[in-house]
């Protein structure tokens, strides 16, 4: 494990940007690639969100586990946090509302100034919500008409995404493809390079991105990511309730 300054300040803002930035989709849908809005420029962007809302929920709650590889002199190691995101709308997410206290794990989430929720890492616990037991434990407060409730989801795991074993530098002119040796226990698979991204239906471990899709992000550092998920759905007081448990693998990569 790395030290906790790094992984605090790489993961808030990991964090920030799911919470903030939630995509919406049908279940199982595969994706055209979405574009970027440029990025790259010589420092290394907050990553974009990996954790889909889809077109019939009234709510995601999602468990990410994040692995981010982190090269050193002394070799290359996966840096590990759990985090969570939650968005409820009454409006299929053009925006979102407040439900009071969310916890996950007993882990508060925080509600941003969109409404959103996200927990983040803490000086205290660097490596955020301990997702060891598989189980993720949700509890809601209510209110802005969805109604109180606790939820414990032990039906299926996190999937499994190995690290990334794609090349560190994108040519934007000669496409790209991005690849991890394994994926398991996923309903779909988020592939994103920079902010360009596609869905494909299952375990999915192979990516390719054309030069003209890539042709939107700017030069410099950037990130590639797989992001592995699986979820159920139940309706509650009405609403229709989406959990997801995510793993996101990370790896730092620079644009040409």
């Amino acid at each position: 494990m790395m030290h906790s300054t790094f992984s605090l300040k790489h993961f808030v803002l990991i964090a920030l940007s799911l919470g903030v930035t939630l995509s919406s989709c049908k279940k199982d849908d595969e994706e055209t690639a979405t574009p970027s809005n440029g990025g790259g420029g010589g420092s290394t962007p907050a990553a974009p969100s990996t954790t889909p809302n889809f077109s019939d929920a009234d709510a995601s709650l999602w468990a990410v586990n994040t692995f981010t590889s982190q090269v050193t002199p002394i070799g290359t190691f996966d840096i590990q946090v759990g985090v969570g995101v939650g968005a409820f709308t009454t409006d299929g997410f053009a925006t979102m509302v407040n439900v009071g206290a969310v916890t996950l794990n007993t882990t508060p989430l925080t509600a941003q100034s969109n409404n959103a929720y996200v927990s983040t890492p803490s000086q205290t616990e660097p490596t955020g919500i301990d997702f060891g037991s598989g189980s993720t434990a949700w509890s809601v407060a209510g209110g802005s008409g969805f109604a109180g409730f606790d939820r414990t989801i032990t039906s299926f795991n996190f999937p499994t995404v190995s690290a990334i074993s794609s090349a560190e530098t994108v040519v934007r002119s000669n496409g790209y493809t991005l690849t991890t040796p394994s994926v398991a226990g996923a309903d779909s698979v988020l592939f994103l390079v920079g902010g360009v991204t596609k869905t494909i239906a299952g375990n999915a471990n192979s990516c390719t991105f054309t030069a003209s899709e890539l042709g939107g992000l700017g030069t410099g550092a950037n990130l590639v990511q797989v992001a592995a998920y699986r979820t159920t759905n139940e309706v509650i007081g009405g609403k229709n309730i989406y959990f997801g448990k995510e793993t996101v693998r990370t790896k730092s990569v620079t644009i040409q």
